[in-house]
């Protein structure tokens, strides 16, 4: 990097854009990147009637659906008939 680009990059006041990626100047001019502290935020609760349980759920009650018709395919008889009989 030659002097003038040098210069000219110390000499720059800093864009919103700048200091919203942490660019900083400091009393003697030069500019600093520090880390920017990321916005906190609220985990998703797994609990409750939320999109994750709904989809879960279906899922389970998809899979025990094709397990009750895979047994009596296989057995030929209900689940009446297995579970009573």
């Amino acid at each position: 990097m030659s002097t003038e680009n040098l210069s000219s990059v110390l000499n720059d006041e800093l864009t919103s854009e700048d200091r919203e990626q942490g660019y900083v100047k400091d009393d003697a001019g030069l500019t600093n990147n520090f880390a920017v502290e990321p916005e906190p935020y609220a985990a998703e609760s797994k609990l409750g009637f939320t999109p994750f349980a709904e989809k879960f759920s279906g899922r389970i009650a998809m899979i025990g659906f094709d397990l009750l018709v895979l047994t009596e395919l296989l057995t030929g008889k209900g689940i009446a008939h297995i579970l009573l009989g």
